[in-house]
């Protein structure tokens, strides 16, 4: 059958132990103290032809460049799938284990026993997944979804993503055997104040999802362009440990409910895809921000914490002032600017120094999916949809490496926690936007029999 690909998924627990710190929060306090639900790295194997591909999901804040490579490597001398089409996405939850070393974490450490176990979980979840292939058929759409995702930069709100992507695996005669949801958004319901490991609002969007579909579904989730998407909190305030009231269990209980019913609704309309596979993989320089000395920033943060201090802690029981905002932030930032102004100074790229990011666009019949190792900011997603050949296209981000934020060119340099921590420039962004283009037409292009 022209729509028939071999697919094949499966999933392994990566729950990390008890006491393990927690990454995503410069502001939490203390260690993991329970479980309220199990982390995991899903895979899904699709093979047409000569061409395999590996969909990883991984459910924890982002994945090093390091840590890819070395499970990318496994894989490919495991079962043959070529090291360039693998993506290992992170799902970006603030409530699971440290993975890397970033902005984000400065002074937190590594266990690199835990590392290894998820390394070997991952691999596991992919070699599982290759031996479980069979025939199949895979379905996908672009699901409306409303009410979730904010734009945390903007005083309305806006633009989000107002699209999910679905893709439906399916046995032949129609037995939906997985459903993997691609959603725009920090997975971030939670706050600094939670100890718990969480999916966060992902979990219960998966749990409806098995609930709707049967209990033997496995259910997936990707993260899109979420870099200046929330669910209604500003960063600037929830970096420097300001919580909102509404970030609890309730709230991502019913938000991510919201997006299963949302993909739920999406599922009669959803498109068979032909079994035509086509993925391009290329490296494309970004320019780097550029830093004062590496002295003078640390100057500046060491004022910045001294500014902070002299004010004294705020008064228990009252409301923290302004003031005393704006000088957590300031310390916030200043350390920000000080681990990348080193970052830049000890990199050993040439001049004038640029940053390479892999990107890999592939295409699925008449799906397209792009995918980036980075926080993108979301109007490059509505870009890009907007000028793609294919029918359907989606982003996966924080895949393969995480470089921090990917900003566009309105974001404002003066202000925002976003554009403090991200390494490259707006103009970074065109950049992306024209290398994306050029692939998605290349593999719209490319042996486009059954292909719209």
């Amino acid at each position: 059958m022209a729509d028939t690909m071999q697919i094949g998924v499966a999933s392994q627990v990566i729950t990390p132990p008890l006491g393990s710190q927690m990454a995503g929060f410069d502001a939490r306090k203390g260690v993991s103290d329970g479980v309220h639900d199990d982390l995991h790295a899903h895979a899904m194997i699709l093979e047409s032809g000569e061409t395999r591909i590996a969909l990883v999901s991984i459910e924890v804040i982002a994945v090093s460049a390091d840590f890819s490579r070395r499970v990318r490597r496994r894989i490919e001398t495991s079962i043959g799938i070529p090291a360039g089409h693998i993506l290992l996405s992170a799902t970006h939850t603030h409530c699971g284990p440290v993975t890397l070393h970033h902005f984000f974490n400065q002074g937190q450490s590594l266990d690199e026993e835990y590392l290894e176990h998820m390394a070997h979980a991952v691999v596991s979840a992919v070699e599982a997944a290759w031996r479980s292939r069979k025939p199949r058929q895979l379905r996908t759409g672009l699901a409306p979804c409303d009410g979730i995702a904010v734009n945390r930069r903007t005083n309305d709100g806006t633009p989000v993503d107002p699209f999910a992507g679905v893709l439906l695996v399916e046995e032949l005669d129609g037995t939906t055997v997985a459903v993997a949801v691609n959603y725009a958004c920090h997975t971030t319901v939670l706050g600094p104040d939670t100890l718990k490991t969480t999916q966060d609002f992902p979990f219960f969007t998966l749990e409806r999802l098995r609930q709707q579909l049967g209990a033997n579904v496995k259910a997936f989730y990707f993260n899109g362009a979420e870099g200046d998407l929330s669910v209604g909190h500003k960063s600037d305030l929830s970096a420097v440990g300001v919580v909102d009231s509404f970030r609890t269990f309730a709230t991502a209980q019913r938000l991510g409910e919201r997006l299963a019913d949302s993909v739920l609704l999406s599922l009669p309309s959803l498109q068979l895809q032909p079994a035509s596979l086509e993925i391009q993989v290329a490296e494309v320089n970004l320019p780097l921000k550029t830093y004062p000395p590496v002295e003078a920033m640390s100057a500046a943060r060491e004022q910045a914490l001294r500014d902070l201090e002299a004010m004294g802690p705020p008064a228990k029981d009252q409301p923290i002032s302004p003031a005393f905002l704006r000088a957590k932030q300031k310390y916030l930032f200043a350390r920000i600017e000080e681990y990348y102004a080193r970052l830049y100074a000890e990199s050993h790229y040439p001049e004038p120094k640029q940053l390479p990011v892999e990107v890999i666009v592939l295409r699925i019949g008449n799906l397209g999916i792009v995918s980036l190792p980075g926080e993108i900011f979301v109007q490059l997603a509505l870009n890009v949809r907007a000028r793609s050949p294919l029918q359907q296209t989606l982003f996966f981000g924080l895949t393969n490496d995480y470089i921090g934020y990917l900003p566009d060119m309105k974001a404002n340099p003066q202000a925002g926690y976003e554009v403090v921590a991200a390494r490259v420039p707006g103009e970074a962004m065109q950049i992306l936007e024209s290398a994306i283009d050029s692939m998605l037409n290349k593999v719209a292009n490319a042996h486009p029999h059954g292909v719209v």
